[in-house]
């Protein structure tokens, strides 16, 4: 038995079709284009990346730095050394030391007969009883005053004369004090009333 053959002969593939052929590679070389398409684009963002990153470093490594602030220090001038100043000497008064036990140049201390200021005493002497000074004032030896310390008060009376080792003072009440190196006498009216022996004294 005989079957009958296919009609009009044999199939033909699809893939023998010269339409299916181009489709195909155009499809494949869209495929690789795409493909290498999207890996170009990638190396290029890759790229930009890099550059930006490489760029920005650079900026922040080539920015200029800010001046190095810089202190001056200012010394001051130093002064020549000044000359040694020489000082004026000051004149000083040599007075004799007097030869009368707790006593000075000036007489006795603050709570008895001494010379007022700087001046000198030319007479110093004291008794059992009184203390008894005569001061020059200044270089002056015709101005002299006496002072006096006795029984806790003292007197003061101006312009006693003097006459060698001797000195007279009034005072105003008419009392006459005369003191040497031997004694201290007092006088009123005329009358001596007191006699009091030099225990010690010095004159200059």
């Amino acid at each position: 038995m005989t079957y009958p053959g296919p009609p009009n002969g044999p199939r033909k593939s699809a893939l023998s079709s010269p339409a299916v052929l181009i489709a195909i590679i155009a499809g494949l070389v869209i495929l690789i284009g795409g493909v290498g398409g999207a890996m170009l684009w990638a190396d290029n963002q890759s790229d930009d990346t890099s550059q930006a990153a490489s760029s920005s470093s650079s900026a922040a490594s080539e920015s200029p730095r800010p001046p190095d602030s810089t202190v001056t220090v200012t010394q001051a001038p130093t002064d020549r050394a000044a000359p040694p100043q020489t000082q004026s000497p000051v004149p000083t008064t040599s007075h004799p030391a007097p030869t009368v036990s707790g006593a000075d140049w000036q007489g006795f201390g603050e709570a008895g007969a001494r010379c007022n200021a700087d001046d000198a005493a030319v007479f110093i002497g004291y008794t059992s009883r009184s203390k008894v000074v005569i001061c020059q004032v200044g270089s002056d030896s015709t101005r002299l005053y006496y002072k006096g310390f006795a029984d806790g008060q003292g007197k003061e009376i101006s312009y006693p004369s003097r006459s060698g080792g001797m000195f007279t003072a009034t005072a105003e009440d008419g009392t006459v004090y005369r003191v040497s190196t031997s004694s201290l006498t007092i006088s009123q009216g005329g009358e001596q009333v007191a006699d009091e022996p030099m225990v010690e004294a010095w004159t200059n």
